[in-house]
């Protein structure tokens, strides 16, 4: 617990110096401002569910359904996008595995993920590149099934559409360029569908990715140690990242000060009986009686 505590306090140090930053992946070859652009956002919608019976369709052109995913015990990562955007959308895709596999999370034991195209004329070749790169970076035992990758082409976008309007992401698409303006980000949910964390940016801490998976799998993936961790940070709306809890610290802290005293009572305890029995052993060899 003491090691736990000294951990924190390191951890606490390290997230307060550190800048968050919230890139946009703005559209390419447009050279004047995009009046589009103020409706770019991502208003969070923690603790709403995302409508069940959402049909998309596979590389395959097979309609498959969100349900699917959810409620099987494990959180699952959502990624909107689309797969001929010029740069971030793979940086965003890049570094959820990069984090992934950094924080120790394996996918499809641990998580769940899907990406879903934003792009109602997305084309199925560059889909399916793409998830294989993904797949493959995600290391050993990771299938395509664990991490599939969607279009909504069939019906226009518009199952993308509702996706995206039930977790708060905001984008739009600009005909001057023939590309899409929208945060980067993704979303954390519960096994059963309700949206529970954001990750900004392309760059995402591994601390921050595991805190995210374990605290939306309420418990069922991670360790004892990410228990402790939990206490020192919590989720920072404002912030948009998990920020430093004092009073979890502080918590933790008085909890170690409580357990070594309790410990210095009961060596001091001990230490006092040991003692009573030698006094007693010396009385009754002398003959005399305490």
């Amino acid at each position: 617990m003491m090691r736990a505590s000294v951990l924190c306090a390191i951890l606490l140090a390290a997230g307060a110096a550190r800048a968050e930053k919230t890139p946009i992946v703005f559209p390419q070859g447009s050279e004047q401002p995009l009046a589009a652009l103020q409706d770019i956002d991502v208003i969070e919608h923690l603790g709403d569910p995302v409508a069940p019976g959402l049909t998309f369709s596979d590389g395959a052109g097979q309609r498959v359904r969100i349900d699917t995913l959810l409620n099987r015990g494990k959180p699952v990562l959502v990624v909107l996008g689309y797969h001929r955007c010029p740069m971030l959308c793979n940086l965003v895709l890049d570094g959820l595995v990069k984090a992934a596999r950094t924080s120790g999370l394996k996918l499809g034991q641990d998580f769940l993920a899907v990406d879903v195209s934003i792009d109602p004329n997305e084309d199925a070749k560059l889909l399916a590149e793409t998830q294989t790169r993904i797949v493959a970076m995600a290391g050993p035992g990771a299938t395509a099934a664990d991490w599939p990758f969607w279009t909504s082409v069939t019906d226009g976008g518009a199952a993308a559409r509702k996706l995206a309007d039930a977790v708060g992401f905001r984008y739009k698409y600009d005909p001057q360029s023939k590309q899409f303006a929208h945060d980067a980000v993704a979303f954390v949910l519960t096994p059963e569908g309700v949206v529970a964390r954001y990750l900004y940016g392309v760059d995402y801490p591994a601390r921050d990715f595991r805190m995210a998976v374990v605290e939306a799998s309420g418990g069922r993936v991670g360790t004892s140690f990410d228990k402790v961790l939990m206490s020192c940070y919590r989720y920072d709306p404002a912030k948009r990242r998990y920020a430093p809890f004092v009073m979890g610290f502080m918590r933790i802290g008085a909890g170690t000060v409580c357990l070594a005293l309790i410990g210095l009572l009961a060596v001091l305890w001990r230490k006092e009986l040991v003692m009573k029995k030698q006094r007693d052993a010396r009385l009754a060899a002398s003959g005399r009686t305490a």
